[in-house]
């Protein structure tokens, strides 16, 4: 098995990334954890340092700032890009590489929720469709580091970055969708109202593809 660097972009999540990180530090051998903090005012870095096997660097705030430093400072031949508060199967580093061996370019999982709610199970159920505009950062992107390097990593925008980076490596090859998911917290949802939280994120993504500034679009979003 080769060897998958886990970059995980995090500010201010004292309160779930302690989950993660135990669940990947008991996984395999052959993966390499990376927390890119971009600024945290809580004990995001203090828990990180209860893990002597995490690799903890710094990073101006912003996600695809803090996921390019990860991915510069990663000795993996894979790369997997996971939000602080994921929670993954147990054999999703097995399933990466077997699956970067059949001729795919990159993939990522399907997203699950944490809760169970009707609007949450209709956006996980979209989410398993191998489609652009229903694959984002927090189903667990993974591809070689080599392809990401060659296409210069995500671009330096505030918001959009992981759909960006999908709709470039899905110009140069196969995209792959695992039918496994990557579960999620519900907190966005919790907080702002799930059908809220929904017309929101339609109205980004449909923003977006209608060639809106990422820079205007960050105004209605909250990191």
């Amino acid at each position: 098995m080769r060897k998958i660097s886990v970059i995980i972009p995090a500010l201010n999540e004292e309160k779930i990334l302690d989950s993660l990180l135990k669940q990947l530090c008991s996984s395999s051998a052959y993966i390499e954890v990376i927390v890119v903090d971009g600024g945290s005012k809580d004990g995001t870095r203090d828990i990180v340092k209860n893990y002597p096997k995490v690799n903890l660097i710094t990073s101006d705030k912003g996600r695809a700032i803090q996921m390019n430093k990860g991915a510069k400072f990663a000795t993996g031949e894979i790369l997997w890009f996971l939000h602080a508060d994921s929670i993954v199967i147990t054999q999703a580093g097995q399933l990466i590489d077997e699956e970067l061996e059949n001729h795919t370019v990159a993939g990522s999982f399907y997203l699950k929720f944490n809760k169970n709610n009707f609007w949450l199970n209709l956006y996980s159920w979209m989410s398993r469709a191998n489609c652009t505009i229903f694959t984002y950062g927090d189903q667990g992107i993974f591809l070689h580091k080599h392809v990401f390097d060659a296409l210069g990593g995500f671009k330096d925008i505030p918001i959009m970055e992981d759909l960006d980076l999908v709709r470039r490596l899905k110009r140069i090859g196969y995209f792959s969708k695992l039918p496994y998911p990557v579960v999620t917290s519900a907190r966005r949802f919790e907080r702002n109202g799930m059908v809220y939280q929904e017309i929101k994120n339609l109205f980004l993504v449909m923003g977006y593809y209608l060639g809106l500034s990422p820079n205007f679009l960050a105004r209605f979003y909250k990191y």
